[in-house]
């Protein structure tokens, strides 16, 4: 289990590109944390910002949602998806701005169609197979679990070219040849931003450990192993969408997570299917 002390996060905050929570984020959190939230209040600091609103109104507007009916501004998608999802979804938002494009050695395009796709599929899954848990938060982890690797990539001129060294070394993980390579990975460096940005604990928590192969040895029906399980399952979906192969850490977890989602082996190529067709 990875373990991060201060010592690490204060070279993550003096090494590193870190994108800064940004401020309509600082706002919104302050009027959250009054006694009495006033709904009013926090729909008019959102709508301040324009792109941002119109952003919202199409995710809330979007199938993953399937309210039954248009939603035409801020104040009906807070009261319609809750205060804490729209500020999820304003978070979701803000973070694909935060990374200059000019300044990263990877296609931050591709990199954004691809996290978008799985964070998609994540929300799909969780729908179908574990109902409580929150879409927001579902949401926020298919897109925050790699956002450690654009701040790699901030920093290393050569990140694109150690990833492709992963199709001549297989016996090496992603976050193995990062910490040979740059001395530390992308999961560490991606729980530290979504702390910094204060997702959720259990998010967090669960993106520093999503390359863990062995997260998943023994089942304790935690909802921290659901997020875990429906994650890998997502990442997997988008691999055999994208690339048309199986994702990467798959063979070590397709018996426990079909076990956690309660599939059958048999129905799973199924399943998959339909989860691609609607991304």
């Amino acid at each position: 289990m990875l373990i991060v002390d201060q010592n690490v996060l204060d070279d993550i905050s003096k090494g590193f590109a870190v994108p800064a929570q940004p401020q309509l984020l600082l706002n919104l959190l302050k009027l959250m944390a009054e006694p009495y939230p006033n709904t009013n209040a926090i729909a008019d600091c959102i709508s301040q910002d324009i792109a941002v609103s119109a952003a919202i109104l199409k995710a809330v507007n979007s199938p993953l949602y399937g309210l039954g009916r248009t939603i035409t501004d801020i104040k009906m998608s807070v009261k319609y998806i809750g205060i804490y999802g729209v500020v999820m979804l304003i978070t979701n938002s803000l973070i694909k701005k935060s990374f200059d494009p000019k300044n990263c050695s990877i296609n931050l395009e591709d990199f954004w169609r691809t996290t978008t796709d799985i964070s998609n599929a994540t929300v799909a899954i969780g729908k179908r197979f574990k109902q409580s848990i929150a879409m927001d938060k579902l949401s926020s982890l298919g897109l925050f679990h790699d956002c450690g690797i654009p701040v790699l990539a901030m920093k290393h001129n050569n990140y694109q070219e150690v990833v492709d060294q992963l199709a001549l070394t297989s016996d090496l993980s992603l976050v193995k040849l990062e910490e040979q390579n740059f001395h530390v990975n992308h999961a560490i460096l991606g729980y530290y931003v979504a702390s910094s940005w204060r997702l959720p604990k259990d998010v967090c928590q669960i993106i520093l450990q999503h390359h863990e192969i062995d997260y998943l040895d023994r089942l304790n029906g935690s909802p921290e192993q659901d997020l875990f399980a429906i994650l890998k399952l997502a990442e997997h979906v988008v691999s055999l969408k994208n690339l048309d192969e199986a994702s990467a850490d798959w063979p070590y977890l397709e018996k426990p997570i079909i076990s956690i989602l309660g599939i059958k082996k048999e129905e799973l190529p199924e399943i998959i299917l339909q989860i691609s067709a609607s991304l």
